[in-house]
């Protein structure tokens, strides 16, 4: 049975041989795709020698591509007093690529950031990119015609991307974030699917997310926008634990464990009806964190995850009544 899972699902390093190690593990496994997540949360451009090389490694072990986690420019994730913390837009003041930058040149340097990852997409076989969107909402609310400006600038790069990206047969997927109130993340989307075609945008339904921003209805983003689901990233995760810091974001980020489904608040069977009547595609898509302290745990890990992911696929299945 076919599935696929987040290239980055333990603790690894950029260098080839780490690739080649990632690669390999999945396919000893019995994982069949990957979504592309390395380089998820940085300012990177592949070249087109790079990409062949990934193009080659899935190759050699005979991988398929599901979808290419993309970047939205700068390092989100940074260690502060010790812990890593996942910053919002608020306080990211040095993108230096960004496509919602007010500064013309970082805003364009963002979009061929964005379109990197296009073509990486394209090489690899896959018809969707994943993408953050993190809303500077404290901006939105405290500097007078923020919101509008931002929007300007964001419009303005998805209409540019929009021939390119058709023409590549890749789409976009936003995901749903962590730390953006629900209502912010609700406007994105509907602002953003009104004003953009199927064909070329969608949704990537994280389920760890959504369980975390939105604590009485874990599915809500999946629900609302079911007809534009093309991507996902299936994951548990517990609730917010709110005594592990006075900041509440603080408090959400370390409460994200990207954990295996089944073991947490996520409610599957609705999850898997939601998928089953969206024109998602298979394989289903898990992004997790294998925690293991030798290569024999991480390898039982991984054999655990492709069993859950066999039982969300039936359960798909059986919605669909295949």
């Amino acid at each position: 049975m076919e599935l696929a899972l987040a290239s980055d699902f333990g603790i690894y390093e950029l260098s080839p041989e780490s690739m080649d190690c990632q690669m390999k593990k999945l396919a000893d496994a019995g994982i069949t795709h990957v979504h592309w997540a390395h380089d998820w949360d940085f300012e990177y451009l592949y070249s087109q020698w790079e990409m062949l090389q990934i193009k080659e490694l899935l190759d050699k072990y005979g991988l398929k591509c599901k979808a290419v986690h993309a970047t939205e420019g700068n390092t989100r994730c940074r260690v502060i007093d010790g812990q890593p913390r996942f910053l919002n837009r608020n306080r990211m003041r040095d993108c230096r690529k960004d496509f919602t930058s007010p500064y013309e040149y970082n805003r364009l340097s963002g979009v061929e950031l964005v379109l990197n990852r296009v073509d990486l997409a394209h090489l690899l076989g896959a018809s969707e990119i994943v993408l953050h969107m993190v809303l500077p909402y404290e901006d939105f609310e405290n500097i007078p015609g923020f919101r509008e400006k931002y929007w300007e600038q964001a419009y303005k790069s998805f209409d540019e991307m929009q021939s390119y990206c058709m023409a590549k047969g890749v789409r976009i997927a936003i995901e749903n974030m962590i730390c953006t109130p629900k209502e912010y993340q609700f406007d994105k989307f509907d602002r953003l699917f009104a004003r953009y075609p199927k064909e070329y945008m969608g949704i990537c339904f994280d389920s760890g997310h959504s369980a975390l921003a939105s604590v009485d209805d874990t599915y809500v983003f999946l629900e609302k926008y079911q007809d534009r689901l093309i991507a996902m990233h299936l994951d548990d995760n517990f609730s917010v634990d709110l005594s592990l810091s006075s900041d509440r974001d603080g408090a959400i980020q370390k409460s994200d464990k990207h954990a295996l489904p089944f073991e947490g608040v996520c409610n599957w069977e609705k999850i898997c009806e939601l998928i089953a009547g969206s024109p998602y595609e298979l394989p289903l898509t898990l992004e997790i964190v294998v925690p293991h302290a030798t290569v024999e745990e991480e390898m039982a890990g991984l054999a655990r995850a492709k069993a859950v992911g066999e039982k969300l696929t039936e359960m798909v299945l059986a919605h669909r009544g295949s």
